[in-house]
């Protein structure tokens, strides 16, 4: 490559900056009065560099000094640091982001061969992009990642290699550096917080499922498996809607359309379906899932079966108005377990009165074997309650907790396990002493539980 003559480039450029409207190469031939090859030679070099633009008139090139700001100026405000390279790898630009990065002085870098330079970043970049060819006018670029040294800390950056061609004409490359540090270090502990996520998912007790925000299932735990019967692999892709009975799929339309509004749904009862069509009532919060930007990516759906807890409520209900009915009865009533001796379970207001006991926690506390004046009574109750199932107004003599005999008429009814086993007698109780004919063992109607 011929040597470029930075005298005769500058008068070339003062030249042109005196006739601002443009000049030919001829014109520029009789107003320097240098070869006409010589002036085309700088000004091709001129107008690669930026620093001359050209124009076609008619046949003829005009050339014009360039009106632009030097990419050197420019890169002095750029927040990325900027290292220019000749092919000989020796550094010939540094913005100011380049020694106050590495606290030195910009003078020791320059004129300075990158790879002598001791710093332990110039050489971790040197090693970071592979060398492409110098003579390379394709202008491609290379990208790379590394992390460094610098100061006290490890940094990260990401790096452009960019091959580049010089005002006097030669080639080299420019390195762009951006600093990822905070990048970097966000994305680790995101990554760290979801893994934590994920690991707390997978390990929850309740059913936790992510879907996009068109309603496909994204994401489904162990917990949801065994709640709804699908395997991950086999409900990955399917609408939500599949976990809901058609009649409810309205209120889940609802929930959704709510939820890419941005509201979030918090505990809200709804009917659910399982892989067996089995119906369930559960109790689901779904939430939209926003990234960075606030933009809504998808939904997370928390699912807790609550039909036991249903169920236990009705139950409780009823016992209550059980409870009610009966206490406002004028019979006895109660509830006692299986075994020889027995205990009171539950018993009315009525049966205390009858047995004379003040309150159901004092019947509590005797065994029904007690209140039997025959001592093998009770026996052959639970005898009769073994062979038959029940016993229907069946007089007994029974005691108060005084001792004062008592008659009644029992009407009872034996529940069993699944070994066959009485585990529970239920019926009701009426005193039948004055009506009873001495001698006999049965009475008029009534019901009881012994």
């Amino acid at each position: 490559m011929a040597v470029i003559d930075q005298e005769r480039v500058n008068r070339i450029k003062q030249v042109l900056k005196w006739n601002p409207r443009g000049m030919t190469i001829s014109d520029l031939t009789k107003k320097m009065q240098i070869n006409r090859n010589l002036i085309a030679k700088n000004l091709d070099m001129l107008v690669i560099s930026g620093q001359v633009e050209m124009q076609p008139v008619g046949a003829a090139k005009v050339y014009f000094l360039s009106q632009r700001v030097p990419v050197a100026s420019m890169l002095e405000f750029s927040s990325d640091l900027v290292i220019m390279i000749d092919r000989d790898e020796r550094i010939i630009f540094v913005n100011e982001q380049v020694p106050t990065l590495l606290d030195v002085q910009r003078e020791t870098l320059i004129g300075n061969r990158i790879d002598t330079i001791n710093n332990p970043f110039l050489r971790d970049l040197c090693r970071s992009v592979p060398d492409p060819d110098p003579n390379d006018r394709t202008g491609n670029e290379h990208v790379a990642e590394m992390s460094s040294l610098v100061g006290s800390g490890h940094r990260h950056f990401r790096i452009k290699k960019v091959p580049t061609t010089f005002e006097d004409g030669s080639h080299g490359f420019t390195f762009i550096i951006e600093d990822i540090t905070a990048q970097k270090t966000y994305h680790q502990m995101l990554e760290i917080s979801e893994a934590r996520y994920r690991g707390l998912v997978m390990s929850s007790g309740e059913a936790i499922i992510g879907s996009a925000p068109d309603g496909r299932i994204t994401s489904w735990n162990p917990a949801a498996e065994r709640l709804f019967g699908y395997g991950e692999a086999e409900i990955v892709g399917n609408p939500f809607s599949q976990l809901v009975p058609q009649k409810t799929r309205g209120d889940l339309d609802r929930l959704l359309h709510d939820i890419r509004q941005g509201d979030c749904i918090q505990r809200r009862e709804m009917q659910m379906m399982r892989r067996d069509d089995h119906e369930i009532d559960a109790k689901i919060t779904i939430c939209p899932i926003r990234d960075e930007n606030g933009i809504i990516t998808g939904t997370s759906s928390i699912i807790q079966d609550i039909t036991y807890e249903k169920l236990e409520m009705h139950a409780r209900e009823y016992e209550e108005r059980y409870h009610t009915l009966f206490e406002d009865m004028n019979v006895g009533v109660y509830r006692s377990t299986g075994d020889p001796r027995g205990r009171f379970v539950w018993g009315n207001t009525a049966l205390l009165q009858i047995l004379g006991y003040g309150s159901m926690e004092d019947l509590r506390e005797i065994n029904v074997t007690d209140v039997f004046s025959e001592p093998d009574g009770r026996m052959q109750l639970l005898d009769e309650l073994r062979r038959n199932g029940f016993v229907k107004n069946r007089v007994l003599s029974l005691k108060r907790t005084d001792d004062t005999p008592v008659k009644v008429s029992v009407t009872a009814l034996a529940e069993f396990n699944e070994n066959k086993d009485l585990v529970f007698i239920n019926g009701i109780v009426q005193d039948v002493s004055g009506s009873v004919t001495p001698g006999t063992d049965r009475a008029g109607p009534s019901a009881g539980n012994g």
